[in-house]
């Protein structure tokens, strides 16, 4: 149950958007609401550079490449035809897409309920809670650009 001191820590740790989130962490919390994230749906990935999920980011590219290999290995084998490559690549796109949207509020919220329980067991000064809460969390807004550049790096290293 949100009180006003913990609706405090999380304003702080959310920052930007912390309306939002105090909202989408109720019904979470309630387990009554189907929560839909339309950031995440379109930015994926980038969406979670600039919420801080960098280890969701590294466990995602490692589900993903996972997957591509398996389609290329299957379409190497003969076992899929390249039309059925490309339409499993279009489908594994859109359900992607949607796993994010769906999901994501649920791990943001529970990574933010994760590190604010830390910081407070760590810290007994008020003061230097909320400090390393809000910066702990909040958004960064390099991190989308240096995983694009990470991206496209990893592509021209493969096409080489």
């Amino acid at each position: 149950m949100l009180t006003e001191e913990n609706r405090i820590q999380y304003e702080n740790y959310f920052q930007s958007n912390s309306d939002y989130y105090l909202e989408q962490m109720a019904k979470i919390d309630s387990r009554k609401k189907f929560t839909f994230n339309i950031a995440a749906f379109f930015l994926g990935i980038f969406w979670m550079a600039y919420r801080k999920m960098y280890i969701h980011i590294v466990i995602v590219f490692g589900i993903i490449f996972a997957e591509m290999l398996i389609e290329e290995m299957l379409l190497d084998l003969g076992v899929i035809s390249y039309a059925v490559y490309e339409t499993i690549d279009f489908l594994s796109m859109f359900i992607w897409s949607f796993l994010f949207a769906t999901l994501s509020n649920g791990l943001y919220i529970s990574k933010t309920k994760k590190e604010i329980r830390k910081i407070l067991n760590e810290n007994e000064n008020t003061k230097i809670q909320n400090e390393l809460i809000s910066k702990k969390g909040g958004v960064n807004s390099f991190a989308p650009f240096i995983l694009l550049l990470i991206i496209i790096g990893l592509i021209s290293i493969s096409s080489i």
